[in-house]
C-alpha cells in the first residue's frame, strides 16, 4: 500500500493554530496544500524467523523486535497507536528537506496514521490523530494547521476553536486565483534549516498573534474577491508582524533575499512556517524577473493539491 500526503504553503494565520492560543481565543489558518508529498510504502512480508518484526526505512534505516524500540519517534508512536498487524516493512520519501517551513512534520504523522490504520480515517479523524501523536504524545510545541492542510488538501481557511473542534473550510475562488498561486507565487529556500517545535517554544506574543489572525481573516476576503493586488500590503504587514513573533522568525539572509526581491517588483514577500530560515513565499505578476533576482536561490515550483491524504 501507499499513501500520500501533501505538504502547504500557509498564507496567513500560522501561530494562532496553536493550543496555547486558539483554546483561549480562537484561531484561524489560511494554507494551500501544493503538490509536493511525503509518502510512505507498507508491506506484510514473508517474514523468517531470523528476521526482525520492523524494517523501517526513512532518513536512516532501522530495525526493530517492538514499536517501542523504534527511533523515529513519529513512527515509534504511529506503530504504538494505530499498527494492529504483523511484521512490516515500511518506506518514506519526502519531496522536500524537513525544517522548511513547508509542513513536513504534520505531514508525514497523517501519512503515517493513514499507512498504519486498518480502514482510512476520514481527514477530519485523520488530523486529530495525527495532532494528537505530535502534540499530545511526543509534546511538541507545534500548532495542527499542518496536520490538516495534509489531511483535507485543497485551499481552506482552518477555524480552531477554543472547545478543540476545528472547521475546515474551502475557499471559494475563480480560475484566475488558482492560475496566480500556481504561476505568480514562488517558493525560494534560504538555505536555512530549523525546527517549528524550537522556535514556537521560545515563547509567543498574544498581540502579534492577535494580528496574525486578523491578517489571515483578510487574506480569506482578498482570494475570494480576487483582489490580488491588495497582496503587497498583506505580505508587508504578515513580515512585520512575524518578525515581532519570537526570537530569530526573520533572519539577516531572509531579509537580504526579500530586499532582492522588492527591487525587481515583488508585491509581497512572507516566510513560511515558524520562521528563521525554510522557504520565502514572493508573489509578483512579473515572476521571471524576480527568478532574474533571486539567483542563487533555489526555487520550488509547485501547483496545487486538491486531493489531501489519499491511499493509492
Amino acid at each position: 500500500m501507499v499513501v500520500r500526503a501533501p505538504l502547504r504553503v500557509a498564507l496567513g494565520g500560522g501561530g494562532t493554530d496553536l493550543p496555547a492560543y486558539y483554546r483561549e481565543h480562537g484561531g484561524l489558518v489560511v494554507s494551500t496544500a501544493i503538490d509536493k508529498y511525503i509518502q510512505i510504502v507498507v508491506a506484510t512480508p514473508f517474514q523468517r524467523s531470523s528476521d526482525p518484526d520492523y524494517r523501517l526505512k526513512h532518513l536512516e534505516w532501522e530495525e526493530a523486535e517492538r514499536p517501542l524500540e523504534v527511533r523515529h519517534p513519529i513512527l515509534r508512536e504511529a506503530l504504538v497507536h494505530h499498527w494492529r498487524g504483523g511484521p512490516i516493512e515500511l518506506a518514506s520519501v519526502s519531496d522536500v528537506l524537513p525544517g522548511t517551513g513547508l509542513g513536513s512534520s504534520g505531514a508525514y504523522s497523517v501519512a503515517a496514521v493513514a499507512a498504519l490504520s486498518d480502514e482510512m480515517p476520514s481527514p477530519g479523524e485523520l488530523a486529530e490523530a495525527a495532532c494528537h501523536l505530535e502534540i499530545d504524545v511526543l509534546g511538541r510545541s507545534i500548532g495542527k494547521q499542518d496536520a490538516y492542510a495534509a489531511a483535507f488538501g485543497g485551499l481552506r481557511a482552518y477555524s480552531f476553536r477554543p472547545d478543540d473542534s476545528v472547521e475546515a473550510r474551502e475557499l471559494a475562488v475563480s480560475d484566475e486565483v488558482r492560475r496566480a498561486l500556481r504561476e505568480d507565487f514562488l517558493l525560494f529556500f534560504t538555505g536555512q534549516e530549523r525546527s517549528a517545535s524550537d522556535i514556537l517554544g521560545a515563547g509567543q506574543v498574544e498581540h502579534v498573534l492577535h494580528s496574525l489572525k486578523e491578517l489571515a481573516l483578510e487574506m480569506c476576503d482578498v482570494l475570494q474577491k480576487g483582489a490580488l493586488d491588495r497582496m503587497s500590503e498583506l505580505m508587508d504587514a504578515h513580515w512585520e508582524v512575524t518578525r515581532e513573533r519570537a526570537p530569530g522568525t526573520v533572519t539577516p539572509e531572509m531579509d537580504e533575499l526579500r530586499e532582492r526581491a522588492r527591487r525587481r517588483g515583488s508585491c509581497g514577500v512572507i516566510s513560511l512556517g515558524a520562521g528563521g530560515g525554510g522557504f520565502l513565499l514572493v508573489y509578483s505578476p512579473e515572476p521571471e524577473r524576480i527568478r532574474a533576482a533571486m539567483e542563487g536561490a533555489p526555487e520550488l515550483r509547485f501547483g496545487l493539491d486538491e486531493r489531501g491524504c489519499v491511499r493509492l
